[in-house]
């Protein structure tokens, strides 16, 4: 246990730089989408001002990520292994 939650050991935590590479690649793969960013980044917001639950987070993410599997994994990154977004179909 880690700080009473469980993850797992062998999953690296991510950084900042992490964080904001992954940031990027949303920007960058919605660059025809700017609606879609913005409300990323509103999702984002939320969650870090506990306007809304990870739960909620997670299932708002993976609606808007709408099955990209890359970006579904790099979101994962940021989950605890236990709550990661399984393959979509």
């Amino acid at each position: 246990m880690d700080g009473g939650r469980l993850f797992d050991p062998n999953k690296p935590k991510p950084t900042k730089e992490d964080a904001y590479a992954y940031v990027r690649a949303v920007r960058d793969h919605f660059h025809n989408d700017r609606k879609k960013y913005e409300d990323f980044l509103a999702i984002m917001k939320d969650f870090k001002t506990r306007k809304i639950s990870r739960n909620d987070c997670i299932r708002a993410v993976l609606e808007l990520l709408n099955g990209d599997r890359d970006l579904i994994s790099g979101f994962n990154a940021f989950l605890p292994f236990w709550m990661e977004i399984m393959e979509i179909n």
